[in-house]
């Protein structure tokens, strides 16, 4: 792990002659997985990856990508895990990676849980019953209103998630509830109550959400708008804010083309840090607007 004390080479300066922070790897906690590749059977009028039906930017990983992508995280020393898409479960071998997974470590696996029927769940608890390791789901939302939701997430999706999400429950699961902010900030600690009483009404034990802010990326910056030009991190940003919060300083995203520095961020090619998880052990550059989100409302994908 000499990798991860490297001198970190001079900041990157933007045109304007300002100097782009980096951000040191600190350490390599957490790996995240793009097994869902892009694809996915929704297509949210607020995704900041733009995922589809025929956005194949990236495929889904297979499970052998997958077992390599284990096999050196284990010698890099990643404690848990995270899988994302696009939807993992379009992805054939879901399960048998799932198992994979497990065998190294804890798996939280981000969903929109619509398609979750019993028959999967039942399986899902099984594979949990073989592992000494935790199985966890983040179902994600926007509204515990039908008609709310499926104005961003498409007609149907409402009712397939919450049947996704009481599958689950019915297998010992508490899925934690995903939401991107629709509202004001103010409003937060009302919707939560809310989004609470949601997952309770739905049979789950344990009821836990997390608030998202939207990124200007994708479709939200097709639909709402782009970052403007001052929306990006200064280096007065972290005079009194430690860079060590920041989920990039202890992680990075592994996908079927490469390895990049985070979820948000990987339809930009200045995010893909090399073809492996050693080549990535290095500072990155918080140069895109996204950073920005990241920096200023404290958001960290992890749960």
């Amino acid at each position: 792990m000499n990798s991860l004390n490297q001198a970190v080479s001079p900041a990157p300066v933007r045109k304007s002659g300002t100097k782009i922070p980096e951000v040191p790897l600190i350490r390599l906690e957490t790996l995240w997985m793009q097994v869902g590749g892009t694809l996915c059977n929704l297509q949210c009028t607020h995704c900041f990856i733009s995922c589809g039906p025929q956005n194949h930017t990236h495929e889904m990983m297979t499970l052998e990508q997958v077992r390599k992508t284990l096999e050196e995280s284990k010698e890099l020393g990643v404690r848990d895990y995270y899988i994302t898409g696009g939807e993992v479960f379009i992805n054939p071998e879901i399960f048998e990676i799932l198992e994979a997974i497990l065998s190294f470590g804890p798996l939280d696996v981000l969903t929109n849980g619509t398609l979750i029927t019993q028959e999967k769940s039942i399986r899902l608890k099984e594979i949990q019953d073989r592992s000494d390791h935790p199985l966890r789901f983040r179902v994600s939302m926007e509204s515990f209103d039908e008609r709310e939701n499926d104005k961003i997430r498409g007609k149907g999706a409402y009712r397939r998630a919450v049947e996704g999400i009481r599958n689950l429950a019915e297998s010992d699961f508490s899925p934690i509830l995903t939401i991107t902010r629709n509202w004001d900030e103010q409003d937060d600690a009302e919707m939560e109550g809310r989004f609470l009483d949601f997952l309770k009404q739905n049979n789950v034990q344990k009821p836990r959400i997390k608030i998202l802010p939207g990124f200007l990326l994708g479709r939200l910056a097709e639909n709402i708008r782009q970052y403007q030009d001052d929306e990006h991190v200064t280096e007065k940003c972290f005079e009194s804010y430690d860079m060590a919060n920041l989920q990039c300083s202890s992680s990075r995203m592994a996908t079927g083309k490469g390895v990049y520095v985070c979820p948000i961020l990987v339809e930009h090619d200045s995010a893909r840090m090399g073809d492996t998880i050693k080549d990535t052990l290095h500072s990155f550059p918080l140069a895109h607007s996204a950073c920005y989100t990241c920096r200023v409302t404290g958001m960290t994908c992890k749960s």
